[in-house]
């Protein structure tokens, strides 16, 4: 069902998860993190559950194909890391 245009401007233009990723990552321009480190930082009271990884990595998407974030892929004594980091 269609809606008006202010009811239209009513709704939220972003995901939260959106907006803290990206909020994070711009106050640690200097540093790249992995998802994990991201996530224990937007979600510190629990250990994220899938449906936050699945959040998470659709929002990472989003904005790296916005240009708002960049990834590498890293190999470090864990092994293989997606790294996160503010353009």
């Amino acid at each position: 069902m269609p809606i008006s245009k202010e009811e239209f401007d009513k709704g939220r233009k972003e995901d939260p998860i959106i907006d803290k990723i990206r909020d994070f990552l711009e106050s640690n321009r200097d540093k790249a993190f992995t998802e994990d480190e991201i996530l224990r930082r937007l979600y510190p009271e629990h250990t994220a559950w899938p449906v936050d990884r699945i959040s998470f990595y659709s929002a990472a998407l989003i904005l790296a194909y916005a240009g708002k974030i960049e990834t590498r892929y890293v190999t470090t004594s864990e092994g293989l890391q997606i790294y996160f980091r503010a353009k």
